[in-house]
């Protein structure tokens, strides 16, 4: 399917690189939004004569010069060898997280500082659990871990009134360690910062808990132990 999506991308850029029509960055927003009038374009620029690039969340297409072919799947710099869909992708990660108050999060921060991930998690999810039993580790390797607290399943769960009760208390981290094990959590309620949490992961396509950014935007989905996360950011 990869090289099919090549070799696809390699014959429209045959077809359209002789395309002399001078459409603008608003006619092809126009010209998609006329046929995908339910999707919210976050970004469209021409990228060169060829194509226009639109972004949608975390989704990229293409669409030609003459606004006649959209395209879905990655273009890859053939002389680096850069996938620059991807490298799109992950801007616009970073772009969300920089948006992160560290007044909304609770940090976990080492003596020194060689990575920094954020980390979506919910003290409902077992391997959240898991993956936070090791932040201890993660710390003695130099790695910050930014936790944003994300209710999985929406406001009317009991996951979100243990964490908008924590995020309450003056000591979040050990009322979130509380919550983890399990134990009883009182009831309290505050301004909290859950519900713009769960745009922002509505942003990022979020579907699943633990999910780890690392500091240039790439995802680890899901709970990986922490040697493999080192690995990750050491590669």
């Amino acid at each position: 399917m990869k090289y099919f999506l090549i070799i696809l991308f390699l014959s429209l850029i045959s077809c359209t690189q002789h395309d002399t029509t001078s459409y603008t960055a608003k006619d092809a927003e126009e010209r998609f939004t006329k046929s995908y009038p339910d999707l919210k374009i976050d970004a469209i620029e021409k990228i060169n004569n060829s194509f226009f690039e639109i972004l949608i969340g975390e989704q990229i297409f293409y669409l030609t010069a003459d606004l006649n072919y959209l395209l879905a799947g990655n273009i890859i710099d053939i002389n680096s060898g850069i996938n620059l869909t991807q490298q799109k992708i992950e801007n616009f990660r970073l772009s969300v997280l920089n948006t992160l108050d560290e007044n909304d999060i609770i940090v976990y921060k080492p003596k020194k500082i060689d990575h920094v991930i954020t980390i979506f998690t919910d003290v409902s999810c077992p391997y959240c659990k898991k993956l936070h039993n090791e932040i201890p580790d993660l710390l003695e390797n130099n790695i910050e871990v930014r936790y944003v607290l994300f209710p999985r399943n929406g406001i009317d769960d009991d996951a979100y009134i243990n964490m908008a009760s924590l995020w309450c208390s003056e000591n979040k981290k050990d009322l979130l360690e509380m919550a983890f094990d399990g134990d009883f959590i009182e009831e309290a309620k505050c301004e909290n910062p859950l519900e713009k949490h769960l745009d922002l992961a509505y942003s990022l396509r979020v579907n699943g808990t633990p999910m780890i950014f690392t500091e240039d935007g790439k995802v680890i989905p899901g709970y990986v132990p922490y040697k493999q996360i080192l690995n990750t950011l050491n590669n």
